[in-house]
């Protein structure tokens, strides 16, 4: 998948498969992209909806001229020693960073579930304060995760007037737009003795 539409799947994968329980009930955490077309009452509760809100650069992480990229780019092979970046084949030029804004909205029905998950979130596996993370197979590269915002709760009534509670976060992911990717020419052989072996021209 290309740009966003790695960083958009892989969001939803990192929130995907959160149980809370409730009393002898476990109750399985939905998780979708963007909110529902259809009517907030009709949803299954807890829910957490993810939306990009925005895709801004970065120029805290920029760079100029070649650049040797520490990752092999999507649908390219990996190197024998990938845990060493500087043993990388890729080369661009210009690379772009981003950082990939996302909204995250939690809801349920119950103010309990709405600081069960909080909790759960907090940690850092999923949306922490600091040290967050996120996995992109396509690549593989580990992003970092920054909590701009939030939790911020909220309290509102869905279409029916039934309660519902909410705690809203903002969180920012590094990536970045390349340009054409290359493996320069390795130089097969390099010549030092430039002397003239031929007889000389006639005058």
């Amino acid at each position: 998948m290309p740009w966003l539409l790695n960083e958009d799947a892989a969001m939803r994968r990192k929130l995907q498969g959160l149980v809370i329980t409730d009393g002898t009930l476990e109750l399985p955490v939905g998780v979708r992209f963007s909110f529902p077309e259809g009517e907030l009452a009709d949803q299954t509760f807890p829910l957490i909806v993810i939306e990009r809100t925005r895709a801004q650069r970065d120029p805290r992480r920029e760079a100029r001229g070649r650049v040797q990229l520490g990752y092999a780019p999507e649908g390219l092979d990996a190197w024998d020693d990938m845990k060493d970046p500087s043993r990388s084949p890729y080369f661009t030029e210009n690379p772009i960073p981003y950082l990939v804004e996302y909204q995250v909205t939690v809801m349920a029905r119950k103010q309990s579930h709405i600081t069960d998950l909080t909790t759960k979130l907090a940690s850092v596996e999923y949306l922490p304060a600091r040290f967050g993370y996120l996995e992109i197979p396509e690549d593989g590269t580990i992003r970092s995760v920054e909590l701009s915002g939030g939790p911020e709760f909220h309290t509102g009534w869905d279409e029916y007037r039934k309660r519902l509670f909410q705690a809203v976060y903002l969180t920012q992911i590094t990536s970045e737009v390349l340009g054409s990717v290359y493996v320069p020419t390795k130089v097969a052989e390099v010549i030092t003795d430039l002397h003239d072996t031929q007889a000389p021209w006639p005058s």
